[in-house]
């Protein structure tokens, strides 16, 4: 996978079962993979790792998925998944590269929303 540095994802989400399910998924499709459970930590790997992309939950443990997003590089394409899509609208117009997907969702809806993202980005 000597390819995969330029294509590194952050994924944000608490729950353990969806987190890991996200993780293999981007993996198979050639991804490497960060991931982060609380807010703490999704912002420490955003200080410390260079990312193409990041997969973040709104409602997490130690603040709101926001505050994450808000911390990444404007040219990082970013997908918000919520079950709040008023919580996260607000998000998806104020800062560049940002996409909503309303849960529920498919693993393959929400990478192929970013894969789709960076494209457009490096097509741009």
């Amino acid at each position: 996978m000597a390819d995969t540095p330029n294509r590194l994802v952050l994924v944000v989400e608490d729950e353990a079962v969806v987190r890991e399910a996200l993780e293999r998924f981007l993996q198979m499709r050639r991804f490497a993979v960060v991931t982060a459970a609380t807010v703490p930590e999704a912002l420490e790997i955003v200080r410390s790792h260079r990312l193409t992309g990041a997969i973040v939950d709104l409602r997490l443990p130690g603040g709101s998925g926001r505050d994450v997003v808000a911390s990444l590089p404007s040219g990082v394409p970013v997908v918000i998944f919520s079950a709040a899509p008023e919580e996260s609208g607000q998000l998806e117009r104020v800062r560049p590269h940002t996409a909503l997907v309303l849960k529920p969702y498919s693993l393959s809806l929400l990478v192929d929303k970013l894969t789709e993202m960076q494209s457009e980005m490096h097509a741009g």
